[in-house]
C-alpha cells in the first residue's frame, strides 16, 4: 500500500527524495572534505619542515638498536625503513695535532658523497677523508681512543686508519645526513675539527675502544628515521604525537637520545588544524541547519499531499496513533532511502572537490563524522514528517477536504524566539567578548552569515505579506485582474513565508560565501605579492654579498629583470637590496607609502659613495702620531677586519703605544693571505698598570698604512674617515679614555643609514647582515608595507648594510627577485655565474599556499556547499509554489468559468511566482552583503595573523553581480515555466470532477 501510494505520487516523491538526498550529501561533504584537507595540512607541514623536523635520529651507546627502533616505529607505515649508522669521536694520537676527529659509518654513505680521488672504504681500518682535511690517499690516521692489536704485539696500539679515498660533501641540505654538521660549511680546513672520516662497518669489530678523555664517548649506534609525507594522513596525527612523546620519554628514562624537531612540526600542524576544524564545523552546522529548513518544508508537502487519504483512514475508524503511523510511512521510507543515497552522493561530490581543489594524491576517505552529519541533516525531515502528520491526524476532516483551504493565521511566537536568539548571537559575536583576541579575529565569526541570513529571511517573510496586503487595495481599482489575484495569494498564501525563509537563508549564505571568497582571494594575492617581494623569488645558497651582486649583474646586464636580496630575521626584520634594481622588480603600493612610488623611495637609500679598504698580504703597518699615555697607564692599538666567509670581527693587536708616534706593524689574519680582508675599525684600549688616581686620555691620528705582500711593502690609499662617537672627526684622528673608546672607521656608510621603515621601529637597532644589532636607521620613507617584510622591519641599501656588518649571519636568506613569470633562463644564468639555486617561490604559489591553509579550505567548503544549497533552495521553492498552485486548480478553473481571461490568469500565476522568489533572493542578497560587511574583517583568513600589509577585505562586485544576476534570471525563468505548466492544467471541466 505504501509503495502504491508512492507510485501515485511519484513525481512529488521523487522530488522529495532528491531534495532529501542533497542536504544529506551537503552535510556529509564537510567531514569528508575536512579529513582530506587535514591530510593536506599534515603533508604540507612535513614537506616544509627542516630535515630534522621530518623524522628522528635515534641514538644509543648500549647496543641493540634494531629492536629498539622496531618497537619505536611499530605500526607507523608512514616511516621509511631506518638508515643505520655508528660513530665514534676521538682526538688524534699525535700530540701535535689538536683537532677532533669523528669516525662514521652510515649505511649508503658512498651514494651521498662525491668521490674525488680513490675509492670508498670497503674493509676494516679503511677510511675516506674530505678535501678540506688536506689528507691524501695513503696517509695513516691514528686516533688515541681507537686501538688495535698488531701481530706479535703485547699491547694495544692506536689503530692505523688508512686513507683510501678523498671525498667532497654533497649538497648541504641532503636529508640523508639529517641536518648534521659533519662537514665544514665553507669547505675550509678547520683548526679545531676535521670533517668526518667515513669507514667500513667492519672497522668496529677490528678495533677496541679505550677512553682517553672524559669528553670522548664509546661507539654510538644510531638510526635515522624519515617521515614519508605521501603516506601520511590526517588520521595519523595521534600516532605521530604518540611517537614524539615516546621519543621524549626514551631520552628521559633510558640511555638513548632521540634527536628531532618533530615537536615543532606537530605544533605547526596542530595550529593549522585548529584553523580548519572549527571553521569547518561551523560551516557544516550552517549547512545542516539549511538542510533542516529545506527538508522541514519539503517533507511537509509530501505529508500534506496525502491529506485526503489520511482523512479517509480516520473516517474508517482508525485510531489517532495508527493514523499517525500511516501518515509517517511514506516520508520515513523516503528519508530512510535518502540516507545511503545522500552519503554516497556526498562521497562522490567530496571526491570531485578534493580532486579539483586540493593537491594531487590526496585520498578521499569516509570518516564516521560524515555518517553523523548525514543523519543530523535527516533529522529535519523526520521532525517535519512528524509535525505534519500529527497536524493532519488532528485536523478536522471537513477542513482537509475543502477545495480552497481556509487561511490560517501565522503565529509570532516561534519567529520572535528565533529572531531574539539570532539578535543575541550576533550581538555576542560582533560586539561582546567572543571575538576578543589582539587581532580582532575569531573563527566564531563564521556563524554570523548563517544567523544574519536567517534573521533577514524571517523579517522578509513577515514583511512581504504585509506589503502585498497594502498593495492589494490598489489593485482593486487599477492594474487588472492578474496583479489583484497575485497579490491576494502572496498576502494570504501559506507557502510564501516558508519559501522566502528558505530562499533568503540559502542565498544569504551563497552571497556571503561569494563575497568572502572574492575578498579573501584578493587579500591572499596582496599578501603574497608583498611577502614574496616580487613575482618570483629565487633562493640561492649563501655567498658573499659582493659575489651575489656580481652574479646578478652578469645574469641581467640590463638591470631591469633581477635584483639581489638578503633577508635577516629579527625584530625588526631586515631586507637589503640594490635600490636601483629593486625599484624595477619589486611589488609596491604608493598608497601605503604616502603616495611615493618605489623608485622615489629607493632613491633615498644609498649612502656615501666611498671606496672600501681592502687588504691582502702578510703584515700590516700603521703610521701614527699620538699623545703619550698618562703615567700608570698603557695603551694598545688594535685593528679589526672583516674576513670573507667569516661572521664577526677578527681583531689583531698592533702593539703598545710609545713616545708620540711611529710605525706599528703586525701579522694580518691568516685568511688575508689568500683573499682580501676589509679594514673595518682602528681603536685603542687603555689599561691601568696598577692603582692609579685620576683618569687618562690619549689622542691618536693615522698618518699612513702599508701592507706587506710578496716580500714588498705597498702603500694603502688613505680613505675618508669617520668616528661614530664624534662625527666631527674626519681627519683620521680618534681618542681613547678610561671612560670610553672612539673607533676610527672608513666613512663607507652613514652612521644612521636611510631605510624604508614598516611598523614601529623607533630607536631599536636593526639586525644588520651579521645580526649584531649595532646601528639604528633613519626613516627615509615610512610605509605600511614594503616588499619582503612580513612584520615590523626595514628595507635598506645592500651596499650600506654590507659596509656596516662584519660578515653575514648563517641564517640569512639569499635571494634573487625577478619580475619574470618564467625563471628558467635566469636560474640557468645564475648557475653559470657560480650560484647554486635552492628553490623558486612564485607569487601565485604563495597565494595558493595561503588558500590551502585551514581558513582558506573552510571558506572554499562554504562557497561550494552554499552555492549548491542555493540552487537546491530555488528548486524546492519553485516546487512548493507549483504544488500550492495546483491545489488551487478548482479556484482557478472557477475563475476561468466566471469569465477571467487566460492572459490575466497567466499574469497572476507569473507574478505570484516571481514576487515570492524575487523577495527571497533579494533578501538573501541583502543578508549576505550585510554579513560580509560585519564579519569579513573578523573571520581568520590565514593560519597566522598577518601584520603587514593592511588587508582591505574588498568584495569584488563582478562575481557577486554575476551570482545575483544568475539567481534572478533563474528565478524568473522558473517562474515563467511553472506558470505556463499550471496554466495548461486549468480546465473548466475540472469543476465536474468528483472530489477524492
Amino acid at each position: 500500500m505504501i509503495l502504491r501510494g508512492l507510485w501515485e505520487r511519484r513525481t512529488l516523491a521523487l522530488v522529495v527524495l532528491l531534495i532529501a538526498v542533497v542536504p544529506i550529501a551537503s552535510a556529509a561533504v564537510a567531514p569528508i572534505y575536512t579529513a582530506a584537507a587535514l591530510t593536506t595540512i599534515v603533508r604540507d607541514a612535513v614537506r616544509e619542515a627542516p630535515v630534522d623536523g621530518r623524522g628522528w635520529r635515534y641514538t644509543t651507546t648500549d647496543g641493540g638498536i634494531e629492536p629498539k627502533v622496531a618497537a619505536f616505529t611499530a605500526g607507523a607505515g608512514f616511516v621509511e625503513p631506518p638508515v643505520f649508522g655508528m660513530e665514534v669521536s676521538s682526538g688524534a694520537a699525535d700530540q701535535g695535532d689538536p683537532r677532533a676527529y669523528s669516525l662514521v659509518w652510515q649505511d649508503g654513505q658512498c651514494e651521498h658523497l662525491e668521490v674525488v680521488r680513490g675509492r670508498c672504504p670497503s674493509a676494516a681500518l679503511e677510511v675516506m677523508a674530505s678535501e678540506a682535511s688536506e689528507l691524501k690517499i695513503g696517509d695513516v690516521v691514528r686516533l688515541r681512543s681507537l686501538r688495535a692489536a698488531r701481530p706479535g704485539a703485547t699491547a694495544l696500539d692506536p689503530a692505523e686508519l688508512q686513507v683510501v679515498g678523498v671525498y667532497r660533501p654533497g649538497p648541504p641540505g641532503d636529508p640523508f645526513w639529517f641536518g648534521r654538521t659533519l662537514f665544514d660549511p665553507h669547505g675550509q680546513p678547520s683548526q679545531n675539527k676535521v670533517d668526518a672520516l667515513f669507514t667500513a662497518r667492519e672497522t668496529r669489530t677490528a678495533t677496541y675502544y679505550i677512553s682517553a678523555s672524559p669528553t670522548e664517548g664509546s661507539w654510538t649506534d644510531y638510526a635515522i628515521l624519515h617521515l614519508v609525507p605521501d603516506r601520511l594522513a590526517g588520521t595519523d596525527l595521534p600516532l605521530l604525537a604518540e611517537m614524539q612523546a615516546l621519543a621524549v620519554a626514551v631520552g628521559r628514562d633510558t640511555d638513548a637520545i632521540v634527536f628531532s624537531r618533530v615537536a615543532e612540526t606537530l605544533g605547526t600542524i596542530n595550529a593549522n588544524a585548529e584553523t580548519l576544524s572549527v571553521p569547518a564545523l561551523l560551516v557544516a552546522a550552517q549547512l545542516v541547519g539549511l538542510g533542516w529548513l529545506l527538508l522541514f518544508q519539503t517533507v511537509g508537502d509530501l505529508v500534506r499531499a496525502r491529506g485526503p487519504e489520511i482523512a479517509l483512514a480516520r473516517l474508517r475508524g482508525h485510531g489517532r496513533v495508527r493514523v499517525w503511523r500511516f501518515a509517517l510511512a511514506e516520508p520515513m521510507l523516503l528519508l530512510l532511502l535518502a540516507v545511503p543515497l545522500g552519503l554516497a552522493a556526498g562521497f562522490g561530490a567530496a571526491s570531485l572537490m578534493i580532486g579539483a581543489l586540493l593537491p594531487a594524491g590526496i585520498p578521499t576517505t569516509f570518516p564516521p563524522m560524515a555518517v553523523a552529519a548525514g543523519l543530523a541533516a535527516t533529522l529535519g525531515g523526520v521532525l517535519a514528517a512528524t509535525a505534519s502528520a500529527w497536524r493532519i491526524a488532528t485536523r478536522p476532516i471537513t477542513e482537509e477536504w475543502r477545495r480552497t483551504p481556509r487561511r490560517s493565521a501565522r503565529g509570532w511566537v516561534l519567529d520572535a524566539v528565533v529572531l531574539a536568539v539570532t539578535a543575541l548571537g550576533l550581538t555576542e559575536l560582533l560586539a561582546a567578548g567572543v571575538i576578543a583576541d589582539a587581532s580582532g579575529e575569531s573563527v566564531s565569526a563564521l556563524a554570523v552569515p548563517g544567523l544574519m541570513a536567517l534573521g533577514v529571511a524571517l523579517l522578509a517573510s513577515r514583511a512581504l505579506p504585509v506589503v502585498s496586503g497594502w498593495l492589494f487595495g490598489l489593485t482593486r481599482r487599477r492594474g487588472g485582474l492578474g496583479p489583484f489575484l497575485a497579490l491576494r495569494q502572496v498576502a494570504r498564501g501559506p507557502v510564501t513565508a516558508g519559501s522566502v525563509i528558505v530562499l533568503g537563508t540559502a542565498f544569504g549564505l551563497a552571497t556571503f560565501a561569494v563575497a568572502a571568497w572574492t575578498a579573501t582571494s584578493d587579500d591572499y594575492a596582496r599578501v603574497a605579492a608583498f611577502h614574496n617581494g616580487a613575482p618570483a623569488a629565487i633562493t640561492v645558497e649563501p655567498v658573499e654579498p659582493d659575489k651575489l651582486t656580481a652574479a646578478v649583474r652578469a645574469a641581467d646586464p640590463g638591470g631591469g629583470l633581477a635584483a639581489p636580496v638578503i633577508k635577516v630575521s629579527g625584530t625588526p626584520q631586515l631586507v637589503v637590496s640594490d635600490p636601483e634594481r629593486l625599484a624595477r622588480v619589486a611589488h609596491w603600493d604608493p598608497a601605503l607609502a604616502g603616495g611615493k612610488d618605489l623608485a622615489e623611495a629607493m632613491a633615498a637609500l644609498p649612502g656615501p659613495d666611498a671606496a672600501r679598504v681592502w687588504l691582502r698580504g702578510e703584515r700590516l703597518r700603521l703610521r701614527l702620531t699620538h699623545s703619550q699615555p698618562a703615567e700608570g697607564w698603557e695603551a694598545q692599538i688594535k685593528v679589526a677586519f672583516r674576513v670573507t666567509g667569516r661572521v664577526g670581527p677578527i681583531p689583531i693587536t698592533m702593539g703598545k703605544l710609545h713616545g708620540t708616534g711611529g710605525a706599528y706593524e703586525w701579522n694580518l689574519p691568516l685568511p688575508c693571505r689568500q683573499v682580501p680582508c676589509e679594514l673595518r675599525r682602528i681603536h685603542a684600549e687603555l689599561t691601568a698598570l696598577g692603582s692609579v688616581e685620576g683618569g687618562a686620555f690619549v689622542e691618536a691620528r693615522v698618518e699612513g698604512m702599508e701592507v706587506l705582500r710578496d716580500g714588498a711593502w705597498r702603500q694603502v690609499p688613505m680613505p675618508a674617515w669617520r668616528v661614530d662617537q664624534d662625527p666631527r672627526r674626519t681627519d683620521g684622528s680618534f681618542g681613547v679614555s678610561d671612560t670610553g673608546v672612539h673607533a676610527l672607521r672608513p666613512a663607507t656608510y652613514d652612521q644612521e643609514p636611510a631605510a624604508i621603515v614598516v611598523g614601529e621601529v623607533g630607536a631599536r637597532a636593526m639586525p644588520g647582515l651579521d645580526s649584531a644589532f649595532t646601528h639604528r636607521v633613519r626613516p627615509a620613507v615610512v610605509a605600511a608595507a614594503a616588499p619582503g617584510i612580513t612584520g615590523t622591519g626595514v628595507l635598506m641599501d645592500l651596499e650600506q648594510a654590507d659596509s656596516i656588518a662584519y660578515g653575514v649571519h648563517e641564517k640569512a636568506e639569499f635571494q634573487v627577485w625577478t619580475r619574470q613569470a618564467g625563471t628558467a633562463a635566469l636560474e640557468a644564468a645564475l648557475t653559470r655565474e657560480g650560484l647554486r639555486v635552492v628553490s623558486t617561490v612564485r607569487q601565485e604559489d604563495l597565494a595558493a599556499g595561503y588558500a590551502a591553509e585551514g581558513p582558506g579550505l573552510a571558506l572554499m567548503l562554504l562557497l561550494v556547499s552554499a552555492l549548491a544549497a542555493a540552487v537546491l533552495a530555488l528548486g524546492r521553492t519553485v516546487l512548493a509554489l507549483h504544488t500550492a498552485a495546483r491545489r488551487r486548480g478548482y479556484e482557478l478553473a472557477a475563475l476561468e468559468a466566471a469569465g477571467a481571461k487566460v492572459p490575466a490568469l497567466r499574469v497572476a500565476l507569473l507574478l505570484e511566482q516571481a514576487i515570492t522568489v524575487l523577495a527571497g533572493t533579494l533578501a538573501g542578497l541583502l543578508a549576505g552583503l550585510l554579513a560580509a560587511e560585519a564579519a569579513l574583517g573578523r573571520i581568520p583568513q590565514f593560519a597566522e595573523p598577518v601584520v603587514t600589509p593592511p588587508l582591505p577585505h574588498e568584495v569584488a562586485a563582478l562575481p557577486v553581480a554575476l551570482v545575483t544576476g544568475g539567481a534572478l534570471a533563474a528565478t524568473l525563468l522558473c517562474a515563467l515555466l511553472v506558470s505556463e505548466l499550471l496554466l495548461r492544467g486549468i480546465r473548466v471541466e475540472r469543476l465536474r470532477d468528483t472530489p477524492a
